[in-house]
């Protein structure tokens, strides 16, 4: 018995001709007229009983039949579970990121991708680094955004951007009407500190202020790009920090200037080593660089 040769019967029984089940298949009357003949032939009884040209279903081939449909409206289920799986319709997406880029990179790549995928849920979790790397590790994430982690077994990174850091200004702050700013700018002026968080190499701009001589006077310590945007908003500080987040601050009582010489700040996906990436996944990937070429970080040099 062949698959077949039951599509063949079943198209029968429903369009109750031969002439109607050739139709509703695409194929010939006479395969049509083979395929349940066969049929017949392999179960060793009859389906249906043939006079003047009319078919008229056995018995045998109603109860058939019964068992039949049972099994069809099973594939037609498991067709409609392939369709949604594989246009993707009700999947769901964890998703980590440090709390930096969850204001700014990560809403805009969201945007973008259920713009394609309406239906997908999702979960944004904002972690430090130190929880999305264990995150990373229980396989509890399918994409983080983070900065770069340490090499860690069950955890697979990938490059996302390499930028600058910019330089806040309070915007009635005489350095405001500079175009650009050097350390030297920075001596004795009061600054907002970013405090070590995790593997984050916020140290950076510490070091380079020692190599060049500079000692700012640093009263604040935060460990948040927002909280020490707002600080500067304030007027309590300038500051060196990561541009993803400078965006609502602009002609909110924030200066940005890109400093001379650069230093540089960089991002990274992270994803389980021992899971294999989803079509979701891979799609909002692909929302994620969209979005970055469309709206590249702050940048004014």
């Amino acid at each position: 018995m062949r698959f077949r040769q039951v599509e063949a019967f079943r198209a029968t029984m429903l369009t109750g001709t031969i002439t109607g089940a050739a139709e509703h298949l695409c194929i010939t009357q006479p395969s049509t007229s083979r395929l349940v003949a066969d049929l017949e032939s392999n179960l060793g009884f009859k389906l249906f009983d043939r006079s003047a040209g009319r078919l008229q279903p056995t018995p045998e081939g109603i109860l058939f039949y019964s068992d039949v449909e049972k099994s069809f409206i099973g594939l037609d289920k498991l067709e409609n579970t392939a369709t949604r799986i594989r246009n993707e319709l009700t999947g769901h997406l964890h998703i980590s990121s440090t709390p930096s880029l969850s204001t700014s990179l990560v809403p805009g790549a969201i945007e973008l991708f259920l713009q394609k995928r309406p239906k997908v849920m999702i979960d944004l979790v904002v972690q430090f680094p130190a929880d999305i790397l264990e995150s990373l590790q229980s396989q509890i994430t399918d994409i983080a955004f983070t900065f770069p982690l340490a090499i860690s077994s069950g955890v697979k990174q990938e490059s996302l951007i390499e930028t600058n850091f910019v330089c806040a200004i309070p915007e009635k702050h005489p350095l405001a009407k500079k175009d650009s700013l050097e350390l030297s700018d920075f001596h004795g002026e009061k600054f907002i500190s970013l405090l070590p968080s995790g593997p984050v190499d916020w140290s950076k701009v510490e070091r380079a202020f020692q190599q060049a001589g500079v000692v700012p006077k640093s009263q604040i310590f935060t460990q948040q790009a927002h909280t020490a945007y707002s600080l500067v908003a304030k007027g309590l500080g300038l500051s060196i920090i990561e541009p993803f987040s400078a965006h609502p601050w602009i002609n909110s009582g924030v200066v940005i200037r890109p400093l001379h010489p650069s230093i540089q700040v960089s991002y990274a996906l992270g994803f389980p080593a021992h899971k294999v990436q989803s079509g979701l996944t891979q799609e909002f990937v692909k929302a994620v660089k969209e979005y970055l070429r469309l709206h590249p970080p702050h940048r004014i040099d």
